[in-house]
């Protein structure tokens, strides 16, 4: 009778998968909706200038996307949350002031994540469990505060990486159109601690939203919010 062995590698890919599966778990990751759908997704506003504009756009087209607000942002722009809110968007929180998970320690990093919730539910008039962590990272220790704070973890199956200076319409359409059934996109009504002045500019990703969704629909897809 042969025995079965498993080697070093082999031992190794089972506990990186082990490891994977209760983070996830841990943080109630999600990065996908249901079939038929792609969503949209706004990240690091609201922000005069470029998230109105985007609100705008997005009501020529009759669609509906999901807006993941920083606190402090939305404590300085009340005003364009309830228009997301009144517009039939979905709002859920990026954070207070947009800390990178890696960097901050716990204690501080339950602080402000804890904040971004609370600001948001004191303009919207309801709590929120959706979230996306800064950069998308989250870690062992954000995992844990994410789990603790019952929020719900909303990440992305599609990145143009129009946070990048420099990137242009062209690029984000190209990625964006890309999406298919279950795709979230992850896009930027702002971007918080940029590269470079020039990735404030946001013309690029408002020019290229209607290529995007003209393009999904296309595919015979719908376009909405996440599910709160």
């Amino acid at each position: 009778m042969r025995s079965l062995r498993v080697t070093g590698a082999g031992l190794a890919r089972r506990s990186v998968a082990l490891r994977t599966r209760v983070f996830t778990q841990t943080a109630r990751v999600q990065r996908h909706i249901r079939p038929g759908a792609v969503a949209l997704t706004f990240d690091d506003g609201p922000q005069p200038g470029s998230t109105d504009r985007i609100l705008d756009l997005l009501g020529e087209l009759g669609v509906k996307a999901t807006f993941f607000c920083v606190g402090k942002n939305v404590r300085a722009h009340p005003e364009l949350v309830l228009r997301i809110r009144d517009e039939g968007h979905a709002l859920g929180s990026h954070s207070f002031t947009h800390p990178h998970p890696g960097e901050t320690a716990v204690r501080p990093l339950a602080r402000d994540y804890r904040q971004g919730q609370e600001v948001l539910a004191q303009v919207v008039g309801t709590r929120t469990s959706m979230f996306r962590p800064p950069h998308g990272h989250i870690g062992w220790a954000g995992a844990g505060v994410i789990r603790r704070l019952g929020l719900v973890t909303w990440l992305w199956s599609v990145d143009p990486e129009d946070w990048r200076p420099g990137a242009t319409r062209e690029h984000i359409t190209s990625v964006g159109a890309q999406a298919t059934s279950g795709d979230i996109v992850l896009l930027h009504d702002w971007v918080e601690q940029p590269w470079s002045p020039q990735a404030a500019d946001r013309s690029a990703t408002i020019a290229a939203v209607a290529d995007i969704v003209a393009q999904v629909r296309g595919k015979g897809l719908v376009i909405e919010t996440l599910p709160l």
